[in-house]
């Protein structure tokens, strides 16, 4: 299925802009005083309960990472043979389980998580022999208004999508010390397919900030060009530059 295919439009000019149904989902956000949640059990479930306006999609997007991560640092009590080794078929199929794993998260990071939490996502076009990478941001509703982010649902894709690589680049260094070639192939592909979805991201985020600084210089140019020809134009007619009439020198 190719990634582009989802509803995220992207006009003409270049914008991208949200589909109506995350338009309603992004300004429909959950009001924390409906009783939803106590003063009890646990506080990060009641919040995600209150403040998030994504729950389900905030729990997908940390729930194939936490699920590899547990089966690459307990999956020894799963492949032992009873004899202190490591059973090679059994090795084999947590190994394609861990993969299969790491590949749905990456999917669903890239494609989903990141267009519902912060509203950006990344994707290649191939054009001929050549490919094109798109980095798109929706920050802007047709109207023109600027998107209000749920700020709890951005702090936990952000800071989810950037302790993951850093969790599995130490447990590489682990398996390089214990010298566990077999377990380092499942590190290196967490790590590949964390750190594209990271530099996507961040390539997404950059953009839009390039873009947005383009249009304030391009802002501020006009202004200028506007000031010099209004004052250009107040010396040749002997105006101010305001508008208004120059005072005439007469005396009573």
């Amino acid at each position: 299925m190719a990634s582009h295919d989802l509803s995220f439009d992207v006009s003409h000019n270049g914008v991208a802009q949200p589909p109506s149904h995350d338009q309603m989902a992004m300004s429909g956000q959950m009001d924390a005083g409906n009783g939803m949640g106590g003063t009890g059990g646990s506080g990060m479930l009641d919040r995600l309960k209150t403040e998030s306006a994504h729950p389900t999609v905030c729990i997908f997007h940390c729930l194939f990472k936490a699920v590899a991560m547990f089966l690459y640092i307990f999956g020894g009590w799963f492949t032992g043979n009873g004899q202190g080794g490591t059973s090679g078929s059994k090795f084999i199929m947590l190994a394609v389980l861990c993969i299969l794993l790491l590949a749905a998260d990456f999917w669903v990071v890239k494609n989903i998580t990141g267009r519902l939490l912060v509203g950006l996502r990344w994707w290649n076009k191939v054009e001929g022999d050549t490919t094109r990478w798109i980095f798109e941001c929706a920050d802007t509703l047709p109207n023109g208004s600027t998107i209000q982010r749920n700020k709890f649902d951005s702090n936990v894709f952000w800071m989810v999508l950037y302790v993951t690589p850093v969790i599995w680049g130490g447990l590489f260094i682990i398996g390089l010390l214990k010298f566990e070639l077999g377990w380092l192939i499942l590190v290196v592909m967490a790590l590949g397919l964390n750190c594209a979805n990271v530099y996507g991201y961040y390539k997404c985020s950059n953009d839009q900030k390039a873009k947005f600084q383009q249009m304030m210089q391009q802002g501020a140019q006009q202004g200028a060009l506007a000031m010099v020809r209004s004052s250009v134009l107040g010396a040749l007619t002997g105006t101010p530059a305001n508008g208004a009439a120059s005072p005439s020198n007469t005396y009573v």
